[in-house]
């Protein structure tokens, strides 16, 4: 028999040995392949190690799996609208639709309209000319033939900001780079298509889509026999007697395939009313008046509405093309229809902030000045990012349209190609991000059991280039895919 002194000793080797057995493996967990490839792959010497970061989390738990600098603010570039995403989600719903409505004053008399022709806009960001065209001919086929007054734009949907705040006053004219409105067209940009000549010197063939005359066309780009093609586009910076003047110069060598160029629009409004004014007039219906913009509410009788896609199918196009317009103006939507007209930035960052505490985002170090990252004064963690995904995966609501809204990489897709020779092609969903000296990648990735992670990769200050960048973060999902089940067994079996 053991006295009580034996006892207790014996109780004590027992608990050490246990706590032994625990750390043992724990120690497994921890030396298991998944960490040691994934450190491996962040101690490339192209990285700036003090700002580079990673956070890996099992789905539904939320549990930890991976952590490197997860706490540091860090630029996550596009993936913050990853963030844009799930707020106009939670606050808009899948179903919601822009619309854009149609009125008119004064009244109708047989197939004229004594009165002004009136467009409210609603923040649409995937307006067209396809659409127009529809909408004009409708109006056409309603009867009308002429409108006696003016066309106004009803713009106080948003306020009259038409960019990020945060963002420099000095853009450029590249297409990423396009001004918010409440009322925009083609993304706020016109496409420049040019084609060489069939004689070497004669000038290239050049027209504007849309074609309108509130943009005229000045070429005197030429075709050439061989040699590096020049040619290049741009607009003047403002108005001149009430029109925009795109000029193309260069060469183009003869038999060289069709060029486009796209460029963002100086007065997005403007160029969005009178594309839709030269549409009326060539489906026979006569504007009498002039273009007028309004940033306060325009009454009158309505004439049409036009509806957009469901939200949920806009947020697939905005994160497949991360398209950084359709970011800010969902961002400025949020605003308008939760805090009220005129929507602005200010106000939609407050939401989204919000939003971030009622989903339990350790928001430590986070500042978000844009809803589409291209600010270099946003502040984001990897931390924030995963806990974001974490909360979405778990919410039946708007969960599968957050999680559908994300690329599906190394699919079939045209911008599926990343990641087409892995292992894990197809069972990863993820949002991509640059910008000079950063690459960031977040979302899902599933192993071959089904086991599903979050994961958010932050490359930032990095030396890499994009194709180095890329691989590094390919190479940790890649990891995930292939490894994770065991890590996550192990971690299993610790918590019990």
């Amino acid at each position: 028999m053991l006295n009580f002194c034996q006892y207790r000793i014996c109780s004590i080797l027992l608990i050490n040995l246990l706590i032994f057995l625990s750390k043992a493996s724990y120690a497994q967990v921890s030396g298991s392949l998944l960490i040691p490839t994934v450190d491996n792959a962040l101690n490339s010497r192209c990285l700036d190690a003090s700002q580079t970061a990673a956070s890996v989390v099992s789905l539904p738990s939320g549990r930890q799996i991976y952590s490197h600098n997860s706490l540091q603010p860090l630029l996550a570039a596009s993936v913050t609208k990853i963030i844009t995403t799930a707020a106009a989600l939670h606050y808009l719903s899948p179903e919601y639709r822009f619309k854009t409505l149609f009125m008119h004053t004064g009244q109708r008399q047989g197939d004229v309209i004594q009165g002004d022709l009136i467009i409210r806009g609603g923040g649409d960001p995937k307006l067209s000319t396809e659409q127009f065209w529809r909408i004009a001919t409708q109006i056409k086929a309603s009867g009308i033939n002429e409108i006696t007054g003016d066309l106004i734009v009803d713009a106080h949907f948003f306020d009259a900001y038409d960019r990020a705040p945060s963002w420099e006053v000095d853009r450029t004219q590249q297409a990423y780079d396009a001004k918010l409105g409440a009322l925009s067209l083609n993304f706020n940009t016109i496409s420049v298509h040019l084609q060489p000549s069939d004689q070497v010197g004669e000038m290239i063939r050049t027209w504007l889509e849309p074609a309108t005359p509130y943009i005229q066309l000045q070429n005197t780009a030429k075709t050439i026999h061989r040699g590096k093609t020049t040619v290049s586009a741009y607009r003047s910076p403002e108005e001149s007697l009430g029109q925009v003047y795109l000029s193309v110069r260069g060469q183009l060598p003869i038999g060289s395939q069709e060029k486009v160029i796209r460029l963002n629009i100086d007065n997005p409004i403007r160029y969005a009313a009178e594309t839709f004014k030269a549409i009326l007039q060539q489906t026979g219906v006569k504007i009498d008046g002039m273009t007028k913009i309004s940033y306060n509410p325009v009454a009158g009788q309505e004439l049409y509405y036009h509806l957009s896609d469901p939200l949920s199918l806009i947020l697939k196009e905005l994160n497949t093309f991360s398209n950084n317009f359709m970011a800010e103006q969902i961002l400025k939507t949020i605003a308008a229809e939760k805090v009220g007209t005129p929507g602005s930035h200010e106000n939609g960052l407050k939401l989204v902030e919000e939003f971030l505490q009622l989903s339990h985002v350790n928001t430590q170090g986070v500042l978000l000045q844009d809803g589409s990252g291209l600010s270099r004064k946003n502040r984001m963690t990897t931390q924030a990012i995963t806990d974001v995904l974490s909360s979405m995966y778990s919410r039946f609501d708007i969960g599968p349209d957050f999680i559908t809204a994300l690329r599906v990489m190394g699919a079939n897709g045209v911008l599926s190609q990343r990641l087409a020779k892995s292992p894990a092609r197809g069972q990863i969903r993820a949002k991509t991000g640059t910008l000079n000296r950063v690459s960031t990648l977040a979302g899902y990735v599933a192993t071959p059991h089904g086991k599903v992670f979050a994961y958010a990769i932050f490359l930032n200050n990095n030396g890499c280039g994009p194709w180095r960048a890329d691989r590094i973060e390919d190479r940790i999902v890649n990891a995930i895919h292939e490894l994770g089940d065991n890590t996550i067994e192990y971690t299993a079996s610790i918590a019990q």
